[in-house]
């Protein structure tokens, strides 16, 4: 398709038929990813509010370097599956149940291989920690098939359509865990051992609902294992720079500073961190809806619908952050306490950073629906070349302060490059990230409709 000259500008007839098309039943998938990523932002507020001010910062940097590895290794391993198993399921040129069980199959071998790596490798990066934090950060590496199996079943749910079981993952597993942490608040003993275990209990009930949710797309045994592996790791392996740039996007600042700092410094960088990422909220439910929609759209449909979804999604976010911003200095220290009263000094730069991102997320899903994942890696592996060389000399000198710097320049590179590679690569009309009045109108009475259809 990027072959093709296309025109430069997305006629309104165009828009107007592909946003009919994502009301038909987008808006509602939005709206409940949305509602199940706000409560999952509440709940893992109130849990960072607890753990910040029983451990301190001191002991909020020991659990963070405890509960970082279980998340950040596996998603460096998930060979792009969950993309892959959306597209090829959408896609419909092979039996659901092989590329079911073999996407199961694979990603069983996944988290075996990252719980390994994770055991041998953590005392040699976290040598700044005590040999009981190491031993505890090997211990909970076994968590990392579950973080695996959480992602694969959610793209196993998305590419049926049951946005609905998609989104209530997303809020059951800090709500175990939230739960689990004032057990052991209650009983006086919640420590940084303690808070991890609440972390990782969270996510087995998750997968436990999620496989009733799929139960029956299993079938019976695989009948091609190799065939369906083979459709799998093909668009996997081209879309895994996607979910590995990511991970690293979302992790390697702090895997960086874990390694640098000492974990008072830490703890501050993970409450700032944390708060800034709340505003993620409406682009990353908006992106994960919109892949799955957009594959096997007209082009000037899928081109319409994204760049609705960016304007919107963006809009929103923005409003968001300057709250945040505005309220950040007050909120911090009275919630968390006055120990992280520095994190202030980044949290705007986090904030500038976090929308960027988002942006780029919505973006990118039209290269994903047009099974252009390598563009999108190469997009990504652009900002992490800048971002992780800038962390390592920024961080020394300038701390956290550096750590955020080098966050937003990688934003700003990834999200430029994005747009210029619509027309400068795919020959494609880009996107406006100028919101439209008549948009929010629209979106304004489809929400309305939506909470309270109009009687007849």
């Amino acid at each position: 398709m990027s072959e093709t000259a296309e025109p430069d500008v997305v006629t309104p007839q165009e828009a107007e038929a592909a946003i009919a098309s994502y009301k038909a039943g987008g808006l509602v998938a939005v709206l409940q990813s949305t509602g199940a990523r706000a409560i999952f932002i509440l709940i893992n507020a109130l849990t960072g509010i607890l753990t910040a001010r029983v451990l301190h910062p001191g002991g909020r940097g020991e659990l963070a370097a405890i509960a970082v590895w279980p998340n950040f290794l596996p998603n460096l391993m998930t060979l792009g599956l969950p993309s892959a198993l959306i597209y090829r399921l959408r896609e419909g040129l092979a039996a659901r149940t092989d590329l079911i069980r073999a996407s199961l199959y694979l990603t069983l071998m996944l988290g075996l291989i990252s719980t390994i790596f994770g055991v041998v490798c953590m005392p040699f990066w976290l040598t700044q920690y005590s040999p009981h934090i190491v031993h505890l950060a090997q211990l909970f590496m076994i968590n990392g098939t579950v973080v695996l199996l959480i992602a694969m079943l959610r793209g196993l749910c998305e590419s049926n359509g049951d946005f609905f079981a998609s989104s209530v993952s997303f809020a059951l597993t800090p709500l175990v865990s939230v739960f689990v942490l004032a057990a052991f608040y209650a009983a006086h003993s919640l420590t940084p051992a303690t808070a991890a275990l609440a972390y990782v209990a969270g996510g087995i009930p998750t997968v436990i609902f999620l496989f009733r949710r799929v139960w029956v797309d299993l079938g019976g045994p695989a009948k091609d294992f190799l065939h369906s592996s083979r459709l799998l790791l093909s668009f996997g392996i081209r879309s895994y720079g996607v979910d590995l740039c990511g991970t690293l996007s979302l992790y390697a600042d702090q895997a960086l500073v874990v390694r640098m700092l000492n974990p008072s410094a830490m703890g501050i960088y993970v409450v700032a961190l944390s708060l800034s990422r709340t505003l993620n909220v409406m682009q990353a439910s908006v992106a994960s809806i919109l892949f799955p929609r957009a594959v096997n759209l007209e082009l000037t449909e899928m081109l319409a619908l994204v760049g609705k979804a960016v304007r919107l999604s963006t809009a929103v976010s923005i409003v968001a952050g300057i709250f945040v911003a505005i309220l950040g200095p007050i909120f911090l220290p009275l919630l968390y306490g006055k120990d992280y009263g520095y994190a202030t000094v980044i949290l705007d730069i986090l904030i500038v950073e976090a929308i960027l991102s988002g942006a780029t997320l919505v973006l990118t899903q039209a290269y994903m629906a047009l099974g252009k994942p390598g563009l999108v890696t190469i997009l990504q592996t652009s900002g992490l070349l800048i971002s992780i060389p800038l962390l390592m000399v920024l961080i020394p000198p300038f701390g956290i302060i550096g750590a955020s710097c080098a966050l937003l320049i990688a934003a700003l590179i990834r999200i430029t490059l994005t747009l210029l590679s619509f027309r400068f690569y795919m020959h494609l009309p880009t996107p406006s990230l100028i919101p439209k009045m008549d948009e929010f109108r629209n979106l304004f009475v489809s929400v309305r409709n939506k909470i309270r259809p109009a009687t007849v």
